[in-house]
């Protein structure tokens, strides 16, 4: 009977302090999962997608500079509320345009794909601009936690058509990826990308 209870009891502490001890990396695994991206190549063009414009500015101005590309395509036609609350009327493409000419990246360097209202639909719409291109090689920048949605995303459906993809992450501005949980901003941030993981594989 005691023993019984002892093991009731002391295999679930026992679970909880092996949870707490090796709490910190079980914490970091979850944003490992997460970053799943590829180092630069030389390519023909990239590709910034709509959503955080500072960063993934940020880092497409950093690639460019360096000189794996020579052209980047702003995507995204959402119109971001918290601008429109200040009379300006910019898609989101058009932010990220604005951020990668504040960078020291030349306006003749930069085109808008005003299409797309989520990861998915970007990449139809960026498909649709390869082919027509006859492009063969691109980078997709998206800022890290969603590296692996955009891989899953992009990379079957491109390859299909002959088209190479590099996924590359942009560091997130206010957190460390990999301390995530130090964080509010962080925190929201897995959350949400865990939760479109789910929704995308369903869909």
């Amino acid at each position: 009977m005691y023993k019984k209870l002892l093991l009731f009891i002391g295999i679930p502490l026992f679970v909880l302090l092996l949870l707490y001890l090796f709490r910190i990396s079980l914490l970091q695994s979850a944003a490992d999962y997460l970053i799943c991206e590829d180092l630069p190549s030389k390519s023909q063009i990239a590709f910034a997608l709509s959503g955080a414009p500072s960063e993934r500015s940020a880092k497409a101005a950093e690639i460019f500079k360096k000189g794996y590309f020579n052209k980047i395509v702003c995507t995204g036609e959402n119109h971001p509320q918290d601008f429109s609350a200040l009379g300006v009327d910019l898609t989101e493409a058009e932010l990220t345009k604005l951020a990668l000419i504040k960078l020291g990246i030349p306006d003749s360097s930069i085109e808008l794909l005003k299409k797309g209202t989520s990861t998915l639909e970007e990449s139809d719409a960026i498909l649709k601009y390869c082919l027509e291109k006859k492009l063969t090689e691109i980078e997709i920048i998206s800022s890290k936690f969603h590296s692996r949605r955009v891989r899953n995303v992009f990379k079957e459906k491109f390859s299909e058509k002959g088209i190479d993809v590099k996924i590359l992450g942009a560091s997130a501005i206010g957190y460390n990826e990999l301390e995530w949980w130090k964080n509010e901003y962080g925190l929201i941030a897995l959350n949400n990308e865990y939760v479109k993981l789910l929704y995308y594989c369903i869909k």
